[in-house]
């Protein structure tokens, strides 16, 4: 599926991203240990939201999206680690067993909704690429 907006599909191909990083046998026991680790402790968070920017945000950039403030990134994350904290670690159902299209398809709207909000309570771009280089070895 291929929008028109650019921000619709940047929402989509975000939380499709992020579910394939959920579900991909090489990289799913490190996401959701961070998406368990990410709800104990405010310690880790600036690491956390690093690593998801480079992970998640900065492949996503470099086709041409525009940059996303910080606010945004957070609420973003808020949702994705909610929905992830609910399908994996918690298995509730129907989402637990529902298709990634759907989860994707009910999911993306609500990140859609954070990206075209206002900019105006803006705390900088997320994407700064040295920031983002740092390892998150000490999370998982």
């Amino acid at each position: 599926m291929r929008s028109l907006d650019p921000t619709e599909d940047f929402a989509i191909q975000l939380v499709r991203r992020f579910l394939a990083l959920c579900e991909h046998p090489l990289t799913s026991e490190r996401m959701l240990r961070i998406v368990a680790r990410s709800s104990q402790s405010g310690d880790d968070a600036p690491r956390i939201l690093r690593w998801l920017n480079r992970a998640l945000l900065l492949p996503l950039m470099r086709r041409g999206s525009r940059p996303v403030s910080m606010m945004k990134w957070e609420l973003v994350t808020a949702q994705l680690f909610g929905m992830a904290t609910m399908r994996y670690l918690l298995e509730l159902e129907p989402i637990a067993s529902a298709t990634r299209e759907d989860v994707v398809s009910m999911t993306a709207p609500g990140v859609l909704a954070v990206l075209q909000g206002p900019d105006h309570v803006f705390s900088g771009l997320v994407v700064d690429e040295d920031d983002a280089l740092s390892d998150i070895g000490d999370l998982v």
